[in-house]
């Protein structure tokens, strides 16, 4: 499916990131360690963390288990990570829970021959994020309502240039969500201002096609985590 791949990435991102960035738990340095390739200091840190609600825990275990597969880089690449997903899943009982498991079910099937499972995952998904309070989370966290609001904008911006294109180009639109992006990397917290560079990386990357434009955000996160693999070789291929 054209677009299976950016569009599963995001809904990832959408939940993982409001997960983590939502609560008082301070999982800031696991992420860098995560992102840097430091996984042995990732996980003693995680093995210390504090975190009252036990979804922080596994989100950060399964992100732990992902980037190591991606760094295996073998046949049986993805084992642990199964493994350790299909064992949360088996243990759920929380809808929010639910959410995340299926987030990274997609995530897998992005980059193994089960693209055609995306879709269906994908709507169900989706329409259970479109039964966020809109109005509590506005009230209770400025940062969460900023994420919101740059996860929906570019999830519209996806559906613009992946499905609208086709039949109804609507270029105008499309800018317009582009530069309600980019107005949270110039202005957003700094949590969101990362994943609002990642996002406009993956956007032009992956769906505009455009290098020069996608080097220009990789760049940037190429300096936040310099020992990134996956950054390094996107900038050398």
């Amino acid at each position: 499916m054209k677009g299976g791949k950016p569009v599963s990435l995001i809904v990832f991102f959408l939940f993982f990131h409001y997960v983590l960035y939502s609560t008082p738990a301070d999982t800031t340095s696991i992420i860098d360690n995560i992102y840097n390739y430091d996984f042995a200091k990732a996980s003693e840190r995680l093995s210390k963390l504090n975190a009252q609600d036990p979804l922080i825990s596994e989100a950060l275990n399964l992100e732990i288990k992902w980037w190591m597969s991606l760094e295996r880089g073998n046949q049986n690449q993805f084992a642990d990570f199964l493994n350790t997903l299909n064992r949360f899943e088996e243990a759920n009982n929380n809808k929010f829970s639910e959410i995340l498991f299926s987030t990274y079910r997609m995530r897998y099937y992005a980059i193994s021959k089960k693209q055609y499972l995306i879709p269906f995952m994908f709507l169900k998904i989706q329409k259970q994020i479109s039964r966020v309070d809109v109005v509590q989370l506005k009230s209770s966290s400025s940062d969460s309502y900023e994420l919101f609001i740059l996860y929906k904008s570019f999830l519209a911006l996806l559906q613009n240039s992946i499905l609208s294109d086709r039949f109804l180009p609507d270029p105008f639109h499309k800018q317009k969500l582009i530069e309600d992006i980019k107005g949270i990397v110039a202005h957003g917290s700094s949590p969101n201002r990362t994943i609002a560079t990642y996002f406009l990386m993956k956007y032009y990357l992956d769906v505009e096609k455009d290098k020069p434009k996608a080097f220009n955000y990789l760049s940037t996160l190429h300096k936040q985590y310099p020992n990134n693999l996956i950054f390094t070789q996107l900038l050398t291929n």
